[in-house]
């Protein structure tokens, strides 16, 4: 009952793996009927067809299908629309379509007709037979036999069944020894790609359950993991100084013998010399900037692949700083005064302030960049017997000098950049404080 049929092979564009196969999308209601109609005539679209598949619709109750709805214009261009098309089951009960993937609800079951329209165009239609004949039979094959190191491929699987039918079927995916783990691995063991990460020779199968839940294995396949890897380089899609709190993409560009450089971000091993202050997501190439510090505590990514290495040394600083205040030497809260007397001393001390988006609590300040200065100093002041450490703003008063009364002066702090420019918060406004300090005789 299928309409205007045209061949598979014919295909452009597929949302189908050569196991696993997932769908795309596609429209529905009269919101999804007007976005057709607009995007038809966008690509020309004058008539659609259901593409011919390799089992005439027979699907098993186990497994999938990928239905395929193409469209073609007036000059003859063909168009997948398996994402834009309405997709409907005449039978709920026995199965699930989606961009034209039908997954079989594991039953039998007669008269299931799978429709599919488009822009108003003529409704396709394509009978749907489901089958529960026996697995008996699985070879795993591949086109090449062999793959470049530090890259993935798929893998091809021919189920044979009682029926003498090929469908698409559950299987398992995996490698047969230790040995061939240490090259590679299928990171979804229910789909055929295969990840790999040290050069050698490797052996994988394929196993799938028959209806009695026996196990059919298939062939062992040897196949090479050439050592055609000639240099790694490592990139950050931002800065190499991070602020606490924020993130980079990393980027593993490989070069091979006789080809251009390619990404091969997620088939390197990817590891921080620090995790403590910043993480990586291998599978992602993700690095988060979790604990940093005033003057940058340095981190050295590294990807590596079949022994070849590259580095990345990463600055991870603390998050900028909202405001700053002087503190005495025990409290953390702000003052507006602090006293000393002859022969003592006082250590005030600064806290930070970060943004509330940050979610970091208010820290006491401990970098190397601080100028503290004493000004507006009296009559009587003898700056000689007044000791004052820039860096830390200790104040010590030498015993000897002669006071009759306490006099007033004003301790000032600033944060300094690398250049003793004063730094300014993420208000904007500079970094910097005044108390008012008072020495005592």
């Amino acid at each position: 009952m299928r309409s205007n049929n045209i061949p598979y092979s014919l295909l452009l564009t597929v949302c189908v793996s050569t196991f696993g196969l997932s769908g795309c999308g596609g429209g529905d209601g009269d919101s999804g009927r007007v976005a057709q109609t607009v995007d038809a005539s966008k690509n020309g679209v004058t008539k659609i067809a259901l593409a011919d598949t390799d089992t005439d619709g027979y699907v098993h109750i186990k497994g999938t299908l990928q239905f395929n709805l193409i469209g073609t214009d007036s000059t003859g261009k063909e168009i997948n629309l398996n994402d834009k098309a309405t997709w409907t089951l005449s039978d709920k009960s026995l199965g699930t379509i989606k961009n034209g993937l039908f997954t079989a609800a594991g039953k039998t079951g007669t008269g299931l007709v799978l429709s599919s329209s488009y822009a108003g165009l003529p409704t396709q239609t394509q009978d749907i037979v489901l089958s529960d004949a026996n697995l008996t039979k699985i070879v795993v094959s591949h086109p090449t036999s062999s793959v470049d190191v530090c890259k993935n491929t798929t893998f091809v699987s021919t189920t044979t069944f009682s029926d003498g039918k090929n469908y698409d079927y559950p299987l398992t995916w995996s490698l047969v020894d230790s040995a061939s783990s240490q090259l590679a691995s299928f990171a979804d063991a229910a789909k055929p790609v295969l990840s790999t990460k040290k050069s050698g020779v490797l052996k994988v199968i394929a196993r799938g359950k028959d209806n009695s839940d026996k196990i059919i294995t298939s062939n062992e396949l040897e196949f090479t993991v050439s050592n055609t890897l000639t240099k790694l380089t490592l990139t950050s899609n931002k800065a190499l100084e991070m602020r606490q709190g924020q993130t980079a993409t990393l980027k593993a560009m490989g070069d091979y013998l006789g080809s251009t450089s390619t990404d091969i971000t997620k088939n390197v091993s990817l590891t921080s010399s620090n995790t403590a202050a910043l993480t990586v997501n291998a599978s992602t190439g993700v690095v988060t900037a979790v604990s940093g510090s005033f003057s940058g505590t340095d981190v050295t990514v590294t990807a590596s692949c079949d022994g070849i290495p590259s580095t990345l040394v990463i600055k991870v600083t603390k998050p900028e700083i909202q405001k700053m205040e002087i503190v005495g030497q025990t409290s953390t809260t702000a003052t507006e005064a602090l006293s000393v007397s002859v022969g003592g001393s006082v250590e005030p001390r600064i806290k930070v302030t970060y943004p509330s988006s940050t979610s970091i609590d208010p820290e006491i300040y401990s970098a190397k960049n601080t100028l503290w200065e004493i000004t507006n100093t009296p009559t009587g002041y003898d700056s000689s017997k007044v000791t004052l450490d820039s860096t830390t703003g200790k104040v010590t008063i030498n015993s000897s000098m002669a006071l009759n009364t306490s006099i007033l002066v004003t301790l000032s702090a600033k944060l300094l950049d690398s250049d003793n420019k004063v730094l300014t918060g993420s208000d904007g406004t500079e970094l910097k404080d005044t108390i008012q300090l008072t020495i005592n005789p």
